[in-house]
């Protein structure tokens, strides 16, 4: 009877370890309420791949048009010890809008841009926001951080802010992997 107990619990065990999930993943999503209805450019959800090559992030909105004018922030933490991100990805989402990839201290960007490959741009289409950043420009990190803040303007007297995953909060750590 002892033996038929050890071996149910062992291959308890064995198919718990086999099911329970990573600390760190190369792929990370996450959905986000209708928190920002003011706006059309709410977030709904954010996708980050951190592949061997690149960092892929898509924000998906409620709506995303062209003639927004929201903005988007993408913040990058590699090293959880320090507060804040360590770069951010500011772009417009409306038609005509640049972006630019610059170090940040805290939560803050800082006029230091950084030199590396990157692209980002707006589907309007689909209303998603795609960034795709070379993992040279955050020093090859083996693990990131995420964290997506959108700020629309269109009414000067109410502005409207919405964060994936939330104000202040990170992604889970999300290692290398995967080609994004």
């Amino acid at each position: 009877m002892r033996s038929r107990t050890a071996l149910a619990v062992g291959t308890g065990l064995a198919l718990a370890a086999l099911v329970a999930g990573p600390a760190h993943a190369e792929f990370y999503r996450i959905d986000d309420p209708a928190d920002a209805t003011a706006s059309l450019t709410d977030i709904t959800g954010l996708e980050a791949n951190h592949g061997k090559a690149n960092l892929l992030v898509k924000v998906r909105f409620q709506e995303l048009m062209r003639t927004s004018a929201a903005g988007i922030s993408v913040f990058i933490d590699t090293d959880p010890d320090a507060r804040g991100a360590e770069y951010v990805l500011s772009s417009g989402l409306g038609d005509g809008t640049d972006y630019v990839l610059t170090e940040a201290r805290g939560w803050r960007a800082v006029d230091e841009r950084v030199s590396c490959d990157y692209d980002a741009k707006p589907k309007w289409g689909n209303d998603v926001f795609r960034a795709v950043i070379s993992r040279d420009c955050f020093d090859d990190a083996s693990s990131i951080r995420i964290s997506v803040k959108m700020g629309d303007m269109a009414d000067g007297s109410h502005p409207v802010v919405d964060w994936a995953p939330k104000r202040h909060r990170w992604s889970l750590p999300i290692a290398s992997g995967l080609a994004a």
